[in-house]
């Protein structure tokens, strides 16, 4: 059985829009701070009621464990309604979170989590750029769009991808378009598609906090991180750090560049081992480009699943991204520190 597909749900937006729009604005207060229990690790879920395939293929289980029959193959960017979360087999050592769905039973590791959101109105005020998060499952970008024209497909850009868009334009299709800039690339992303952040949800969380009282702690062996401010434990969730001879780098460090949103390429040039675009709220830490940053690509919180950098959802990438130095402007593609020692010091351990 297939998932929904993307004009399923933005049908279904018209019908639950209003309510959702409530609990997508609920979702953003995560990034004001770590209130209400700065000490606790976020769960996996949070009420999201949509998920999609991370995956090429995904097993859809008549029950919650891998030894129930398969009824179903779900594939990557098939989206599905969550009816509950549920314990069940602990597939990998770090989760037996799966999710109850219209299909069956999915583990949940694999599924990204998704809000509702309504179609966001396209802007022509964007100054000299703004930036903006895919709000729809994916939706896909072109080189050009006067003419619009299939072949000049260059990118999929998934939910929560955070762009750079410089202006809007009309394509041949009439529909309002946005021209996107990235490295090394530029292109068009439907403008529907994407919510232009607010200057609010960039702004910096403890500015006043002196730079020394702020540090970053990550732990290897738990795939935690922490955050504190002097003493205090400000901030914490689970991340997915290097795989094997890919490993995160132990050692003191502090952040050198940050930046809303970017390309991340890695491996040889005509081979690429990742091409990822609109990898939100980016914190490199290292000159070999190793950072704490946004993932779309799993929800495998919890064990090692990257090519070196901290992989985190976008919701606390964002919130680190606020919190460390240097102070971020929005109207900038990056910030770097005019003494290496005014970047947060992030602390990394085996």
């Amino acid at each position: 059985m297939p998932g929904i597909s993307r004009r399923t749900i933005l049908k279904s937006i018209g019908l639950i829009g209003l309510a959702a729009a409530g609990t997508g604005r609920r979702a953003a207060s995560v990034l004001r701070a770590q209130d209400d229990d700065p000490l606790a690790f976020p769960p996996r879920w949070n009420g999201e009621p949509l998920g999609r395939i991370t995956q090429e293929t995904q097993p859809v289980r008549a029950e919650p464990t891998t030894d129930s029959p398969v009824v179903a193959e779900l594939h990557q960017d098939d989206v599905v309604r969550i009816r509950n979360v549920v314990r069940g087999q602990r597939v990998f050592w770090n989760s037996d979170l799966w999710l109850e769905t219209q299909v069956g039973y999915l583990f949940a590791s694999q599924i990204q989590p998704m809000w509702y959101h309504l179609p966001s109105p396209p802007r022509a005020d964007l100054g000299a750029g703004r930036w903006a998060e895919v709000i729809v499952p994916y939706t896909d970008g072109y080189w050009r769009v006067r003419p619009l024209d299939p072949e000049t497909h260059v990118l999929r850009a998934r939910y929560g991808a955070v762009h750079r868009v410089t202006r809007l334009v009309t394509g041949s299709d009439g529909r309002s378009w946005y021209h996107a800039e990235e490295l090394h690339r530029d292109y068009y992303l439907r403008a529907t598609h994407l919510r232009l952040i607010p200057p609010e949800e960039l702004a910096p969380i403890s500015p006043g906090v002196p730079v020394r009282d702020k540090r970053i702690e990550i732990n290897l062996a738990e795939q935690t991180l922490i955050a504190y401010e002097g003493s205090a434990r400000v901030f914490a969730h689970h991340i997915s750090s290097g795989v094997e001879e890919h490993e995160t780098p132990e050692g003191v460090f502090y952040v050198l560049d940050k930046r809303p949103g970017d390309r991340m390429i890695g491996g040889l040039a005509d081979l690429d081992e990742y091409d990822l675009s609109g990898v939100p709220f980016i914190c490199y830490f290292t000159w070999e480009w190793v950072a704490t940053h946004g993932c779309y690509w799993h929800n495998d919180w919890g064990r090692p699943r990257s090519r070196g950098c901290i992989n985190l959802p976008s919701r606390a990438a964002r919130w680190l991204w606020r919190w460390t130095t240097p102070i971020a402007d929005p109207d900038e593609l990056y910030v770097r520190p005019s003494n290496a020692l005014d970047g947060t010091m992030v602390i990394v351990r085996a």
